[in-house]
């Protein structure tokens, strides 16, 4: 994970961007102890990604973030 997106996955934005989604266990006949899987909902539209490793979900979450956050230009710094 780099600096920048360790920087934002940290910070208050993020933690109230990642609360309308849900990372669950995908389970293989309903049993948790067989899990095969993560997946990612967004709980607005009940839509779902799947993901091999929790890592990579919330890589993906990281990344819908920093897509969505509004970007600062060198102009408004000033």
């Amino acid at each position: 994970m780099s600096i920048l997106e360790q920087t934002c996955a940290n910070s208050p934005g993020f933690m109230t961007f990642a609360k309308c989604f849900c990372i669950n266990p995908v389970s293989d006949r309903g049993y948790y102890n067989k899990r095969t899987g993560w997946v990612l909902i967004d709980l607005a539209t009940r839509a779902e990604i799947n993901f091999k490793r929790l890592r990579d979900a919330k890589h993906h979450l990281i990344h819908l973030y920093m897509e969505a956050a509004p970007k600062k230009t060198a102009i408004e710094a000033f």
